[in-house]
């Protein structure tokens, strides 16, 4: 939680991040969002903290870090605000935003303008990366489903779809298999 009221869940979570960072650094990935940490964004009404703290964080944090929606704290249009501010790239998630946006339809046009907004925090913009859930036991379950058998068709040019679902790779072969994805 990089926006804490308490300096010492702040500093705990730069720790956290910086041995990520480090990580990432042994492993020789490039200091980029092509190798990302991603995170929510913590505490809310609290977005100009958490600009100033991104701002200020280490280079091999800071250059890989991508925030995402969620489905209770920040909305999409929340994080893309942080997001240009901070000067970071967005990772967009459908399912929270419907959870959030109190949605009935992966194809609601908030959602394609959502993916294209996001879009413009990327650079290059083809780097842009989603995510994809489906609710459990209805649309809005915030619990992930076992598969995905809805998507959002604002995604169908996008290259780069993180599958968020228990049985991820038979997920990825049911999407592949229905043409829900390339």
């Amino acid at each position: 939680m990089l926006n804490s009221d308490r300096p010492e869940v702040i500093e705990n979570s730069i720790k956290i991040l910086a041995t990520h960072a480090r990580i990432f650094d042994m492993l020789r990935l490039l200091q980029s969002p092509w190798a990302l940490i991603n995170i929510h964004g913590g505490r809310g009404d609290r977005s100009m903290h958490l600009i100033d703290t991104i701002r200020n964080l280490p280079e091999s944090i800071r250059l890989r870090l991508t925030l995402e929606n969620d489905e209770y704290t920040y909305s999409a249009s929340d994080i893309l605000e942080i997001c240009q501010a901070a000067e970071i790239p967005m990772v967009f998630d459908a399912h929270h935003h419907v959870i959030h946006e109190q949605l009935d339809s992966y194809e609601d046009p908030s959602i394609a303008e959502m993916v294209l907004a996001a879009r413009t925090t990327r650079k290059p913009p083809e780097w842009q990366l989603v995510h994809i859930s489906n609710g459990s036991t209805s649309f809005r379950d915030p619990k992930h489903s076992d598969l995905i058998t809805a998507m959002p068709s604002a995604y169908r040019n996008i290259d780069w779809i993180e599958i968020e679902a228990k049985h991820k790779e038979k997920a990825i072969d049911l999407l592949r298999q229905t043409g829900l994805v390339k």
